[in-house]
């Protein structure tokens, strides 16, 4: 069954007011829950937020909220914005997926993928730590640093500097220690030593009270007021390295921040994408090592796909061996658009038995050989899905 997943801010804020006046429930709970106060916010994510009730107290927070209309399955995929607040929740995306007597008006027609092939995924950790920074590996670095700056200047935050680094060389009782704990690190004000200790944020506590002071003058002297340093991990979930932002200002500039630390413009859609970026800068350094490519299939109908153009669904064969394949494996593939071949470039995000003993596939896509291949794909896929659901 073909599904649509819709992830622009204007169309789930659209999908979601329509339902404010539906009963939906909880994918794994069963529990019921009416929405309200859907709105859009202003954040680096773009995102929507609804308040949801209920009759009884909440069990636990939902993850998925599912309703079934006259002619479509719809499923709003949730995550908590404030971990002190059980009823505020942000879409992320909305599935839409229509049921049997309405399947064929809905149906993605004739797109398939060509060309299948997936890569052997390089060890990062072994590489980085035996030959260090390669120059692929500073090339990507040098990108990503400007590529991260110029995304968050431009969404409200005075960023003096991004640095990249990874654990390897952890040589400061800090980066050690944040090495051990594998959690973020966040100084709002060095000049008031204020440090942010919530939502599993190392606290400085555990380094010695000479070692901060020392630190926080250090940062001073470099006219820094606060820095946030998140760490990102490999697909195999084993601690690579970490994102170092640096602002002159306290809270990173960012009046959010400052004000609402917790809010829905606040740490948490920061770190929802910090999280993402991290993801793509992780993909962009196995893809570079990636090695032994094989064809997987020639051609495969494609199941679902995105609004945005960056995952699609593929459901292969019985006979397609797919044995040995991890996660986060790195995936090729074709597929034409306006009548000219584009080749996409990703991971692969989940991997599952279908009916028949198919095999269904997603795939997280990030680049694409020809500059305006992403964009084109997003609005292909919006296309579809607009004629599809309207």
């Amino acid at each position: 069954m073909k599904k649509y997943r819709l992830t622009d801010q204007r169309t789930v804020l659209g999908i979601v007011s329509k339902l404010t006046t539906t009963v939906l429930q909880d994918k794994d709970t069963k529990q019921k829950f009416t929405l309200q106060n859907p709105m859009a916010v202003n954040d680096i994510l773009k995102s929507v937020h609804i308040t949801i009730s209920t009759t009884e107290p909440i069990l636990v927070k939902p993850k998925s909220l599912v309703c079934v209309l006259k002619e479509n399955r719809v499923e709003l995929r949730v995550k908590p914005v404030n971990p002190y607040q059980d009823d505020l929740l942000q879409v992320y995306e909305i599935l839409i997926e229509p049921l049997e007597r309405s399947a064929k008006r809905a149906t993605i027609e004739d797109i398939s993928a060509y060309e299948l092939k997936m890569a052997q995924t390089a060890d990062l950790g072994t590489v980085i730590s035996i030959y260090g920074k390669t120059s692929i590996i500073n090339q990507t670095l040098n990108q990503w640093q400007i590529h991260l700056e110029q995304i968050l200047t431009n969404n409200g935050y005075f960023i003096k500097k991004i640095q990249i680094g990874f654990y390897y060389a952890a040589d400061t009782q800090l980066m050690e220690a944040l090495a051990n704990s594998k959690a973020p690190y966040y100084v709002r004000d060095a000049n008031k030593r204020i440090f942010y200790t919530e939502r599993g944020f190392f606290s400085p506590k555990k380094l010695s009270e000479i070692y901060i002071r020392s630190y926080l003058d250090s940062l001073l002297l470099n006219n820094i007021k606060s820095t946030l340093i998140f760490p990102f991990f490999s697909n195999g979930k084993v601690l690579l390295g970490y994102f170092e932002i640096l602002s002159n200002l306290p809270d990173l500039g960012n009046s959010a921040l400052q004000s609402n630390l917790e809010g829905p413009e606040g740490i948490g859609p920061l770190l929802s994408f910090l999280d993402q970026k991290a993801e793509e800068f992780v993909f962009q350094l196995e893809f570079a090592y990636a090695k032994d490519w094989e064809t997987i299939i020639r051609t495969t109908p494609v199941r679902d796909i995105s609004q945005d153009g960056r995952g699609i669904g593929l459901t292969l064969p019985t006979e397609t061996n797919l044995e040995n394949r991890i996660l986060g494996s790195p995936v090729s593939f074709q597929m034409v658009i306006n009548s000219s071949p584009y080749t996409f470039f990703g991971s692969l995000r989940s991997l599952k038995k279908g009916e028949s003993n198919t095999t269904n596939i997603g795939l997280q896509i990030f680049q694409c050989d020809k500059p305006e291949g992403m964009s084109l794909l997003s609005t292909y896929a919006s296309n579809l899905i607009g004629e599809a659901v309207s």
